[in-house]
């Protein structure tokens, strides 16, 4: 059962009580739910259970997917994308080796595709999470203190949600913990992107960057999401909103570039292996990690960048 893994996230004390309105923890803590979702924020998070009582805009306002906004239809539904993870689908699917029948598969940060990663991993027991509850994910909570016991999960995903934590070295050391040995992470992440979710936008990572922070793992896989291509029409397209602090103007070239640039993406639709040329300036990487408890120093980290073909 799902409460048998459920943690304090601060004390790591056991569940005990689940009433109408809180958890109830072995120590005496409580923590609240509100709506029908648990809120399981650690004292030392920047996020509040207050915060989702009070329906505070945070990471993400769910009010972009209203296509009955002139500007959200034609931004959504008329316009192309500037960027295009094309391979995303089929890296999702090798996931499910590692994902046997009711395995547990952990969502952090599932945003608006909460059914879209139940479906997807439909055989598994499948928990979503997020700092937030615009879309009614199974249990809102900061990835910095992840309340459910150690060596928990068959597959941890985190698709662009690292950028978004305060400390990544805590956020990663968290979804170690959480894994089993042998099983997966799958961090998805930008290396080049513009500020966005302000002000909980904190980092961006190299392919050494990323790799560092899973000491406790070896690599199955890395893959660039979306190349240099995708920068430059990311950066253009930017450059010319950014031009004017006017909505309609910036409405006007928002539009202009999405047409002019919205093809460049097509030039990263292959599988983008990294390579010591190819990682200076990619849009995003995926890394898939696999847990193996090897102790490595930093100079072991550095030391796999030069296996990569120049």
């Amino acid at each position: 059962m799902t409460r048998d893994i459920i943690i304090h996230p601060d004390t790591h004390s056991k569940l005990i009580e689940i009433t109408e309105t809180l958890y109830v923890f072995e120590d005496g803590n409580t923590l609240p739910i509100h709506n029908g979702v648990p809120i399981l924020f650690g004292i030392n998070s920047i996020f509040s259970a207050d915060d989702i009582i009070n329906s505070k805009v945070t990471t993400q306002d769910s009010s972009y997917l209203n296509t009955s906004s002139i500007k959200n239809y034609v931004r959504r539904k008329l316009l192309p994308s500037l960027c295009t993870d094309f391979n995303i689908e089929k890296r999702y699917h090798a996931l499910l080796e590692f994902a046997p029948n009711n395995g547990k598969v952990l969502i952090i940060g599932a945003g608006e595709k909460v059914s879209y990663y139940k479906e997807k991993f439909k055989n598994c027991e499948v928990i979503t999470s997020d700092v937030h509850n615009q879309f009614k994910p199974d249990y809102v909570f900061d990835g910095h203190y992840i309340p459910f016991v150690n060596d928990t999960f068959n597959v941890v995903l985190a698709a662009q949600v690292i950028e978004h934590t305060i400390n990544p070295w805590k956020f990663c050391e968290e979804l170690q913990r959480v894994t089993k040995t042998g099983g997966v992470l799958q961090i998805e992440a930008p290396h080049n992107f513009p500020y966005h979710a302000e002000p909980y936008d904190f980092y961006r990572f190299t392919y050494t960057g990323m790799r560092s922070l899973f000491p406790k793992c070896e690599v199955l896989n890395a893959e660039i999401t979306e190349g240099n291509a995708s920068v430059v029409a990311i950066t253009l397209s930017n450059y010319f909103v950014n031009l004017s602090s006017k909505k309609l103007i910036r409405s006007v070239f928002l539009f202009v570039t999405r047409i002019l640039f919205g093809w460049l993406k097509f030039l990263d639709n292959r599988k983008g292996t990294p390579n010591r040329r190819t990682v200076s300036m990619p849009k995003g990487y995926a890394f898939t990690f696999k847990k193996d408890e090897i102790k490595r120093t930093s100079k072991d980290l550095l030391k796999e960048f030069y296996t990569l073909k120049k």
